[in-house]
């Protein structure tokens, strides 16, 4: 990468969300993704909880810089390929998970909800009397969903003023970039009714991609955008601290993780070329790592996507 063609973002300094941690760098690098900046950053290691952290995130000031308007989340529903229809797939298997935790007149929030495409399927595909609500700060997105009849929320959770309302919050790849990850679930545990879900998508740190590519090319970085990544101990601990009861931990693939590491190493000694090669659209690339993944699976192994269900204590 060409750590020159974007300007310096400012910086702060983060801590571990356990107290009593000690931490130490394991990787430092750059937006190969986006190029929205020339910091580098590092990412380091608590112990004992085992979380991973941005040692410097960018300031709050700065936080929209690094979602640039081609941020992929963003333009998931105009992908009209065989690469959107792949993933719409993934994400319809969600409308089934979302089935076993909620009766069929359920009130959602998908909070971060990007482009909107599981709300869209959880329109299509759930029960007609589900009442949706979508949280995200891309108001392109909102407008969109409102055409479609879901009650949007164009400001952060705390703006959210429907304390104890709602049966399941769907957090779907979003915890890793909060700033105060504790604050969100506090957040969520506002808003969940008695009894209600948090079912949680975030990478894990145990994925064999993960300790590959630990050094600083990991697609799990997403540098700098994820700034707190769990393992499943971490996980579990900060939900049993925030107020809920862990129901289950699921792993799935994680394909794009593999693509985007082998298109790091490639872009970080600058050979833009073949990293081009090392691309989300690649379905190839992207078939071969999705089967790897799900017979890692089989066995029993650990992979880079984990599904943490949660649930409020009474």
């Amino acid at each position: 990468m060409n750590s020159d063609t974007k300007a310096k973002l400012p910086v702060i300094s983060q801590s571990s969300l356990f107290s009593g941690d000690k931490h130490c760098e394991i990787a430092s690098g750059y937006d190969y993704e986006y190029q929205t900046c020339s910091n580098e950053f590092q990412f380091v290691q608590c112990e004992p909880s085992g979380l991973v952290m941005l040692k410097e995130r960018p300031a709050d000031g700065n936080i929209n810089d690094i979602y640039p308007p081609e941020y992929e989340p963003y333009l998931f529903d105009e992908k009209k390929n065989l690469l959107g229809w792949f993933r719409s797939q993934v994400q319809k298997r969600k409308v089934d998970v979302v089935r076993k935790y909620v009766s069929d007149d359920a009130k959602i929030l998908d909070l971060g909800c990007g482009s909107g495409v599981l709300l869209r399927l959880l329109e299509r595909f759930g029960s007609k009397f589900w009442e949706l609500h979508a949280c995200d700060l891309n108001e392109e997105s909102l407008r969109s969903l409102e055409a479609h009849g879901i009650t949007t929320h164009s400001t952060g959770y705390e703006n959210i003023q429907l304390d104890d309302y709602f049966d399941i919050i769907i957090l779907n790849q979003v915890l890793e970039h909060f700033a105060d990850p504790r604050a969100a679930l506090a957040g969520c545990r506002r808003l969940l009714r008695s009894g209600g879900v948090l079912l949680i998508e975030t990478p894990s740190t145990e994925g064999l991609d993960a300790h590959i590519f630990r050094s600083g090319v990991w697609g799990g970085y997403h540098i700098p955008r994820h700034f707190y990544l769990f393992n499943e101990d971490s996980g579990r601990k900060v939900l049993l601290e925030e107020g809920f009861d862990v129901d289950s931990v699921e792993y799935m693939a994680s394909p794009a993780f593999w693509i985007q590491s082998l298109h790091h190493i490639f872009a970080a000694s600058g050979k833009h070329l073949l990293s081009r090669f090392f691309r989300l659209g690649n379905l190839p690339l992207l078939a071969f790592f999705t089967c790897f993944d799900v017979v890692r699976k089989a066995i029993g192994l650990k992979t880079s996507n984990m599904r943490i269900v949660g649930v409020k204590k009474c």
